[in-house]
């Protein structure tokens, strides 16, 4: 068997400070119910991840009074790397599929911005949707092997954002930047700026750049804000990974 998240072993959620070593920990009912559709049987060996790092091992026991866990061994993941994705605050539904696939790249905070354009948006992400994309990154935290779902802070004005003090390399994404670089130190946090539909207006982008942001560019196209926030991401994971010894 296959374990830290393989195909071979069910990794299931918990919530944060109910993994503890030899503990019996109840599965919720949206649990309970992967489990079955995996066709988790008794005794079977489950992983459990709360998303803040912590993640346990222990063999399931189903009953009619539910399904548990009984813990054997606990392990505690370090933190990766900060890699922050600020991104305009625009469509809902796109955002949630946006904190879904930047969970599988390894994102440790997603940011909804609010700009001069999302302003006039009538689906933007809000803070009552910030609960469903929590929601929607620890779903995908279950597939991707890792320990750390990403913190999805509430919608911030950008002008907040930016007063915010950051350490490590800041680029805002704009199609005219530089090239983004090759490579990056392994430890070194990294913060990625994207607009919103119609992207961050002349004025904005200046702000951003007195901030300490890199204009820099994905590329020659024009990219929606969600395509855009991907390769970001996926790009901080290659370059990364270029620089690690």
């Amino acid at each position: 068997m296959v374990l830290r998240g393989g195909a071979g072993v069910i990794t299931l959620l918990v919530a944060p400070g109910s993994l503890k070593q030899g503990a019996s920990v109840s599965l919720d009912a949206t649990e309970a119910h992967h489990l079955r559709v995996r066709r988790g049987g008794e005794g079977e060996k489950i992983r459990l991840v709360d998303g803040e790092g912590v993640v346990g091992y222990g063999d399931v026991d189903v009953s009619n009074h539910g399904a548990h866990v009984t813990l054997d061994s606990i392990e505690r993941v370090p933190p990766p790397p900060p890699l922050v994705i600020a991104v305009g605050a625009g469509d809902k539904d796109r955002f949630l599929w946006l904190a879904e696939k930047c969970t599988e790249l390894g994102v440790t905070q997603i940011v909804p911005i609010e700009t001069v354009r999302t302003h006039s948006v009538a689906t933007r992400v809000r803070d009552s949707h910030v609960d469903r994309l929590r929601k929607r990154a620890l779903e995908a935290l279950k597939q991707t092997g890792s320990a750390w779902a990403p913190t999805i802070a509430s919608p911030v004005g950008l002008e907040r954002f930016l007063g915010e003090r950051r350490n490590g390399a800041s680029f805002v994404l704009n199609w005219e930047g530089d090239a983004l670089p090759p490579g990056l130190d392994p430890v070194e946090p990294v913060t990625a700026l994207i607009g919103p539909e119609g992207g961050f207006t002349p004025e904005e982008l200046q702000a951003a750049m007195r901030a300490g942001f890199r204009r820099a560019s994905l590329g020659r196209n024009v990219l929606r804000f969600e395509t855009a926030a991907l390769a970001a991401a996926a790009w901080a994971g290659i370059a990364r990974r270029r620089a690690a010894p």
